[in-house]
Order: C-alpha cells, then structure tokens, then sequence
C-alpha cells in the first residue's frame, strides 16, 4: 500500500495537494495507517482531475444534485477484483438480478458489476436483468428448477415485497441485498426487512447477504444474516476514525469507515467514507449506518425512483 501510495501521490497532482496539507509525504510515513484519505465528496467535485479514463461510474441522486463521478483508463482490474471476491464468497450458481441491464444505466458501478458477473459466470442465461423499462419481468424466477443467487437493490426488494405475492425460490437459493433507504421515504429495520424477505423467497436468514460497495471504491465487502460482519477481501483494509479529530479508534468504538483499496489503482486508495462502524477484532466491521448529516447516496435511490410511484409487474 505505501507503494500504491507513493505512486498516486507522484501521478495525482490534486492527491498530492491534499496530502502535503496534511503534512504528510511518502518519505514521512512507514506504515499503511498513515496514509492520508480523500473524502467522498472529493469525487464530486466539478471536473475533478483524481483519476481519467475512458469509463466513468456515476453515484446516484436526483437531477439537481452533483454526482460524484470515478474514471477508468480500464475496468479489467475492477473486473477481476469483483469475480475473485464474488467467487470466494458465493457458491456457483444461476444469477438473476432485480436490476436494469447495462444498456439502461450504463454509469451504475453496480450494474457493470453484474454484468461481468453475468458474463464470466453465467453466460448461458439470456434474460438476468429482471428489471426493464421500470418494469419488474420476473417470468424467469417462475421457469426456476435448481437454486439461484438473486441480487438487487434492498429498494427493489422493498418494492416486489410490497407489489407482488410471495415467490418461493428453489432450495438453496441466496439473495443478496446492496444498500439501505437514507434519502427516501422508506423505513424498515434490517432484521425486519430480511424477516420479511426470507417469508417472501423462502430463503433463509444465513442465505441473504448484503453487500457494502460504493462508486468510489473499486471493491466491495459482504456479509451473511440480519447480524452479521462484513468483510473486505484479502487486497482492501479498512480503519475506523473519529469525525471530529480524524484519529483512528480502537475496536468496538463508533466512527467513519475509511477504506484502503489496492484495486483503485487508477485514482486514490484511500477513501474516507461518512458511514459509521465500528470495528472488530477479526477484522470484520459492523456497519450502522450514514451519517445522518451527509448528503444521501447509493444505487438504491435510482431504482427507487424508477419504481415509484406505479411500478408496474410482468
């Protein structure tokens, strides 16, 4: 990481501002912790020069906001980050996605996700995207004969639990869920949302997962169960740092998640979130949620105003 570091510090002229502001020069440090974190928000800064490429993700929010944009000279080291990942977390199954397909949100980190997933894992499937033209298709989860790993946003979960009648899927199914309801009208207590979605899919607790990602990141983590940790692969680290005086906590204690991930070798590996956590002493992390006084953020709420107010079922 500290070569990572001295490399974007060199190639990254703004990256390279922040940190001398900060008093902090790859000579002046010997340890990863070190390393100085950009926040988010830097990433929405008009025509922010932290990274360039050809293929550019954008965070989601309403026409009148700033999106925070991430540049890509190329995405094959995103690519392989997220299928080793997928791979050692994910038994080998058919995948399904209640989600629009690449050529309806062609700037969604997790679209692109799924995509690749798609593509290196079950290319045989013809119709994964179970979301088109603001409209839920699920014809494919009724044509189900072996267990499947479903995946979307927790928003549009919420909104086939709140649309449809149940659909029992195979035993040994998974679901995964990617994010919360900050910046809608939505409220549900995880252990109550993944109650209601192990009735719906007749999955279990243990086999719905979560997974924590963000455009800004090149990685993700995931956990398993309404209490369950999350964790980052083997090439991330993480620290947990008080708001106010930007020192790093013990374990146990409560403050921003910032993340250190080798796989934003184009741009900044160090990133400074504005969700709180705390950590654990296996290095695992429990998430509890954004700031409450951050700008709201994630995948969901493009979905969620896709779906609203008349979604409609097919």
């Amino acid at each position: 990481m500290l070569r990572l570091f001295t490399h974007q510090f060199e190639k990254c002229l703004p990256y390279r501002q922040f940190a001398r502001s900060l008093g902090v020069e790859p000579t002046s440090i010997t340890y990863w912790r070190e390393i100085p974190a950009i926040p988010t928000s830097a990433f929405k800064l008009a025509n922010h020069p932290l990274s360039s490429g050809a293929t550019t993700f954008l965070t989601s929010g309403t026409t009148t906001e700033i999106k925070g944009a991430h540049h890509f000279p190329s995405t094959t080291l995103y690519d392989l980050a997220a299928l080793t990942h997928w791979k050692s977390r994910f038994p080998d199954l058919p995948l399904s996605f209640l989600s629009p397909p690449p050529e309806e949100n062609p700037s969604s980190s997790l679209v692109h996700m799924f995509e690749q997933l798609h593509q290196s894992l079950d290319p045989q499937n013809t119709s994964p995207f179970l979301l088109r033209n603001d409209q839920f298709h699920l014809a494919p989860l009724f044509q189900l004969n072996q267990p499947v790993i479903l995946s979307g946003t927790a928003l549009a979960f919420l909104h086939l639990l709140k649309s449809h009648q149940a659909i029992p899927l195979p035993k040994g199914s998974r679901l995964l869920e990617t994010g919360g309801y900050k910046g809608t009208t939505h409220s549900l207590s995880k252990p109550n949302f993944y109650a209601e979605l192990s009735t719906f899919f007749s999955v279990p607790d243990h086999d719905i997962h979560n997974e924590y990602g963000m455009t800004e990141l090149s990685s993700q983590a995931y956990t398993n169960g309404a209490d369950g940790t999350h964790r980052f692969p083997d090439w991330c680290r993480f620290q947990i740092i008080c708001p106010e005086t930007g020192k790093e906590l013990s374990p146990g204690a409560i403050g921003y998640l910032q993340i250190h991930d080798l796989a934003n070798l184009h741009s900044v590996a160090a990133i400074r979130t504005q969700d709180f956590a705390s950590a654990h002493p296996d290095g695992s992390f429990t998430l509890l949620g954004r700031d409450p006084g951050a700008l709201p953020r994630g995948c969901s709420r493009s979905i969620d105003d896709s779906l609203s107010p008349n979604s409609q079922i097919s």
